[in-house]
């Protein structure tokens, strides 16, 4: 319940990683009530340095990055960004099977998407 830019990113997110098990999961954190407001705060501090210059002005919902097998972070920015990374990643694959996926990104997100299932922490495996 955060914003419908959040909403759309999040069901891309899952769909990913619905698509591609083997290859991505994800992880989401939302957070509406203020409990962590320094978590953007510290996922940037692990940004290399030129990242951190490039999104030291982001506060907006989402804020979506990449982590490699290395645990290297790399950012992408909003819901906008995500989707460039989508549409430059996943069009040269096999088409039928991202059709759905590169919609989502093509479409602006409808308003009514504020509404999404904000459950975490996604498909990643976490400590317990």
């Amino acid at each position: 319940p955060i914003s419908h830019h959040t909403g759309r990113a999040r069901t891309i997110a899952s769909l990913i990683a619905e698509t591609y098990p083997e290859t991505y999961e994800t992880w989401f954190y939302f957070d509406g009530s203020g409990f962590r407001p320094d978590f953007l705060s510290a996922v940037k501090a692990e940004l290399s340095q030129e990242q951190r210059e490039t999104f030291k002005d982001h506060k907006t919902s989402p804020f979506c990055w990449l982590e490699k097998s290395d645990g290297t972070k790399v950012a992408l920015g909003g819901r906008d960004r995500l989707c460039e990374w989508v549409q430059g990643t996943f069009a040269a694959d096999d088409k039928e099977k991202d059709a759905k996926l590169l919609k989502l990104c093509a479409d602006p997100p409808s308003l009514w998407e504020f509404r999404f299932d904000n459950s975490t922490p996604g498909t990643a495996k976490t400590e317990e």
